[in-house]
């Protein structure tokens, strides 16, 4: 009995529950006014939610009813709610003030606490009013969010939800700006096409035609074919682009000509388009195709002819060096097993390229120089090649006056200026022509080309001061015999004095000591020393049968003269004053002689010369013994030009491969 009693008064309590639940005048009071009233956001949720969930309930029994869409639209406008939404809020409302209800004294009376609790002024005000007010105050309300928001889906859903609203063409003009500032993000011809097709009336029109027309010009160049230049005209004929692009059709070809990377096409476009503006341009890019079809087959003769054609350039020192490496792979082949840095070859066109100098830059680098003829036919000039510490070719020039000139000698100073020293004016095997220096700044400026008073500039030395001193001799034109002679230049190539000795042969060598500024001289069989003014300070007359023609000194001051004997050579050393310290004899026999002398950190000194077309090398020590012999020989022959110190121990030497067209060596080898 009691167990029957219990649950009838639970089922009463389950009613009397639900029916309050979906009152909706109950669910304003207990839940929808105190979510208004709430101050943290849980408790605004907390009682929000259930308002929400009842007023729903009542719509599902009630759809028409008039107070759960106003309690609807009011919690969906509550601004701290998390669940806010403006156009639920104005939706909600408008459902309601569309019906225009006739509202109960109860409605009335709780319509009238919302209102106050939404804004103290509309306590007394007829309700009519009020509901207008609410109206207005909700539909600003999703307006302003709508701009705010600045949201594309917030104004699409506001466009088809409200589609008779005052602010329907306001709305429509937020919407089309956004989509324009996407299409505009995006930056591509369909998003641009794209808002001209769903928005072909909006303001933007005519913007968004613009810059898809210069994005889609842009696109079509980019491609550079002829056949998206010919679809741009056709897809964009209004495209202020349109003349332009007309005109450049013909470049295009060249580039479609180009993008094949063929010569076929690019020689195709060039009998076509003789007279285009992009001529040059082709004839530039058939310079870089022969070269990677060049380098490609890397043969000597695939690098002649590209050389032949393009004998500048940057293309032309790739080549130039890769063909450099393939001659040194060749050379190498014949020369002996030593510790070689590099071997390089250095042809010019296939020309005859002999003779010349080495010399060693203060940040390691190399200068060469060689006689060799511009082009065929025409006369020798000298040759200037820069080489970085491992051979590769940097830059290379040529100077010389109208008639042939040849070079014996290469300088670089402390200041790094470039002094080159030779014969000009002369003919091969015709004319003898004169002794003749030039000298480069170290950016390869031309500071000054000077004939000189002597028939051959053999060597020189420059002085700390870059004063200059050249050694050579005259000769006497009416019975040919030499006389050796110096001659000394300022710093400007001016002459300030020449000396001109008795005694018959050449001054062969030069060598110079900076401390004291006194030169040695290496003139056949007589040796000296002379002060800056030229004034003998000791001189010695060798034995007839020797000849020096080398002299070199180190850094304990032994002044190292080499020379030839009748059937070998020699090598004495002195000291600075003339007095002779040793001397050796060396195994060097054959036709040829000394020819240069460097000193190594050590005080060793390395002689060097040609002997029977071969070059050898002796090494002794400071007394006069002999270290080390080299010997390099090539089949068709080799001739020393000069050997140049390039650290303690290494040592950087030019020379010619001789035969009908002979070639420049430049190899370095440590000791």
């Amino acid at each position: 009995m009691n167990t029957k009693y219990i649950n009838t008064l639970i089922l009463f309590m389950l009613i009397s529950m639900l029916g309050m639940a979906q009152n909706p005048k109950r669910i304003f009071n207990n839940s929808l006014f105190k979510g208004m009233e709430a101050r943290a956001t849980a408790d605004i949720d907390a009682e929000l939610d259930k308002a929400k969930a009842n007023f729903e309930k009542v719509l599902v029994k009630e759809p028409d009813s008039r107070m759960a869409n106003i309690g609807l639209a009011a919690l969906y406008a509550v601004d701290k709610y998390s669940r806010k939404d403006y156009f639920k809020a104005f939706a909600y409302f408008q459902k309601a003030y569309d019906a225009k209800p006739a509202f109960t004294a109860d409605e009335k009376e709780v319509l009238n606490l919302l209102f106050f609790r939404q804004d103290k002024r509309r306590k007394n005000r007829p309700i009519d009013k009020n509901m207008e007010w609410e109206y207005l105050h909700l539909e600003d309300k999703l307006i302003k969010f709508v701009r705010e928001e600045n949201n594309a889906e917030h104004a699409k859903r506001f466009l088809k939800e409200f589609p008779d609203s005052k602010y329907k063409t306001n709305v429509a003009h937020i919407l089309t700006y956004i989509k324009f500032r996407e299409a505009e993000k995006q930056n591509t011809v369909d998003a641009f096409n794209q808002f001209l097709n769903d928005y072909p009336e909006s303001a933007q029109v005519g913007i968004t035609t613009k810059l898809r027309n210069n994005l889609a010009y842009q696109n079509a160049m980019g491609k550079g074919t002829l056949q998206d230049l010919r679809d741009f005209v056709s897809n964009y004929p209004e495209a202020q682009q349109v003349n332009k692009v007309r005109k450049q059709m013909a470049d295009m070809a060249f580039k479609e000509a180009a993008a094949t990377k063929t010569l076929e096409a690019i020689d195709k476009y060039i009998a076509d388009f003789p007279n285009s503006s992009k001529i040059a341009a082709a004839k530039l890019l058939k310079k870089q195709l022969l070269f990677e079809w060049a380098k490609s087959v890397n043969s000597l003769e695939a690098y002649n002819q590209f050389v032949s054609l393009y004998p500048e350039g940057k293309q032309f020192v790739d080549i130039f060096n890769l063909k450099a490496s393939i001659l040194g792979d060749e050379i190498s082949k014949d020369f002996p097993e030593e510790n070689y840095l590099f071997v390089k070859g250095f042809d010019n066109q296939e020309f005859n390229d002999f003779g010349g100098g080495i010399a060693t830059r203060p940040n390691g680098e190399l200068v060469v120089v060689s006689a060799t003829p511009k082009a065929e036919g025409e006369m020798y000039d000298s040759w200037i090649l820069g080489l970085d510490a491992n051979g590769k070719m940097l830059w290379n020039k040529m100077l010389g006056n109208p008639f042939d000139d040849m070079v014996n000698k290469i300088s670089v100073s402390a200041q790094n200026e470039i002094y080159v020293a030779g014969i000009t004016n002369a003919i091969v095997d015709s004319v003898a022509g004169q002794a003749w220096m030039y000298k480069l700044s170290a950016n390869g400026q031309n500071l000054f080309n000077q004939k000189v008073s002597l028939a051959e500039a053999l060597d020189f030395v420059v002085y700390p001061d870059n004063q200059i001193l050249i050694a050579g001799y005259t000769q006497n034109t009416q019975d040919s015999l030499f006389t050796p002679a110096l001659v000394k230049l300022n710093a400007d190539g001016k002459k300030l004095w020449s000396r001109n000795y008795t005694n018959k042969g050449k001054v062969y060598a030069l060598t110079s000591d900076t401390d004291s500024n006194t030169a040695f001289a290496a003139a056949g069989n007589w040796i000296f020393a002379i002060n800056q003014a030229g004034y003998l300070q000791w001189d010695i007359l060798l034995p007839e049968n020797q000849q020096a023609t080398a002299v070199g000194m180190n850094a304990k001051k032994q002044v190292l003269f080499a020379g030839s004997t009748d059937n070998a050579a020699f090598a004495a050393a002195y000291d600075s004053s003339g007095k002779k310290l040793w001397d050796s004899p060396l195994k060097l026999t054959g036709d040829g002689m000394p020819e240069h002398i460097v000193a190594f950190a050590d005080n060793t000194f390395v002689i060097a010369g040609t002997y029977n077309n071969k070059i050898k090398l002796v090494q002794i020590d400071d007394a006069g013994s002999v270290k080390s012999e080299k010997e390099f020989s090539l089949p068709q022959g080799v001739k020393l030009n000069d050997i140049t110190l390039t650290d303690g121990s290494s040592v950087a030497i030019s020379a010619s491969r001789l035969g009908d067209k002979a070639d420049l060596i430049v190899f370095t080898l440590s000791f």
